[in-house]
């Protein structure tokens, strides 16, 4: 079997198919992770709103309760750790008009199971004493927890490789090899790479092969920046959120401020106007890293689709191809489930949650 693409998701593919002793080959046209993987900052955390649909929220529920035995699994097959540890969210208000906010959003949660308790002023500074001493009230999400994103790619490709899978890096797919109604495999260059599967899982561009299917792939990038500083001190306990973005320290001490959500097409490149909103962010949630240095901004593209749900599952009309693309701001989230569920789908066995609504054809019938 062919896999497309070597993100987070593409990997997680290769993994499973891997260990379920499947003869695996893996083409990623840059560097294993270095797309909207690289550029995530790598938070897991099961938050949901509103606008969250039943089936995402039990996706992201069943993949997060995957990650520790995952952890454990690619430390013991690869010797490295991809960074997995808690990192609870405290998410505040400084406004009467966002503390209203999140008293309805934490009732909404309560009532659909979330874990996530109510914090006065005072609790959470105590709890997070960085913050500014402005905040009125927060959210706290004791649960949540963050990785190395980039590293989790990397330890994932190289648990495949371990298991017999081959890599191919800065190897860029020119064409799918077709007979009829069947994806017969890839062409690359001059060679042509026969297989029984392949599975498309390129992230924001695996709309790129929508007309060579003659099937709408409506995955579109949709942009995201980040900036890292060095602060002064000790970092932060806690994941620090609000309406206005977001911060959270990694392990090397550095701490990220995120995210920008634009739609810019394919221009991955961070602006002076997103680094300036979001640098902004800072002295309103923690004021004294007002004085944090900074180390360097970067964006990266995310695949989203137009009902908010990834697609998971072979191409309607099509033999021989399956999609597991369009996981937004989920992708490491649901990286996990997606590769249990995808090599699941290819070995016949009967997948661990429906997929009904993830299944690609929904785009197609809409459009009949």
């Amino acid at each position: 079997m062919i896999v497309v693409g070597a993100g987070a998701i593409g990997a997680s593919i290769a993994y499973q198919l891997a260990k379920a002793g499947v003869k695996v080959m893996v083409f990623e046209r840059g560097r294993v992770g270095r797309e909207s993987t690289g550029a995530s900052a790598g938070m897991l955390q099961l938050n949901p709103d509103r606008s969250t649909s039943p089936p995402v929220y039990e996706l992201q529920m069943e993949s997060a309760r995957l990650y520790p035995a995952l952890a454990t699994e690619l430390r013991e097959r690869t010797g490295m750790d991809i960074g997995y540890r808690s990192a609870p969210l405290v998410h505040v208000a400084l406004h009467d008009e966002e503390e209203t906010g999140l008293r309805a959003h934490r009732a909404w949660q309560v009532d659909h199971g979330v874990s996530v308790a109510w914090l006065d002023g005072r609790a959470a500074l105590d709890l997070e004493p960085a913050l500014n001493p402005a905040v009125r009230a927060a959210l706290y999400y004791p649960n949540d927890h963050q990785l190395l994103p980039l590293v989790f790619a990397q330890a994932l490709a190289a648990a495949a490789v371990d298991l017999g899978a081959v890599l191919r890096e800065g190897a860029s797919i020119d064409r799918l090899l077709t007979e009829g109604d069947r994806v017969l495999g890839v062409a690359i260059g001059g060679e042509a790479v026969h297989a029984a599967e392949v599975v498309l899982a390129g992230g924001a561009w695996a709309s790129s092969w929508a007309e060579a299917l003659r099937t709408p792939i409506p995955v579109r990038p949709v942009r995201g920046q980040m900036v890292a500083l060095r602060t002064p001190g000790s970092g932060l306990r806690n994941v620090v959120s609000s309406l206005a973005g977001y911060m959270l320290t990694k392990p090397d001490g550095s701490t990220y401020v995120g995210t920008t959500v634009e739609e810019a097409g394919y221009d991955a490149r961070p602006t002076a106007a997103g680094i300036a909103g979001l640098l902004a962010v800072v002295p309103r949630l923690v004021p004294r890293f007002a004085d944090a240095t900074f180390l360097s901004a970067w964006a990266g593209l995310r695949p989203a689709t137009p009902d908010g749900r990834p697609l998971i599952g072979r191409l309607p009309g099509w033999h021989g191809v399956t999609l597991a693309a369009g996981h937004f701001r989920d992708g490491i989230l649901l990286a996990p489930i997606t590769g249990e569920l995808v090599a699941d789908l290819l070995a016949r066995r009967r997948p661990r949650l429906p997929l009904d609504a993830f299944d690609p054809g929904r785009f197609l019938v809409r459009a009949a």
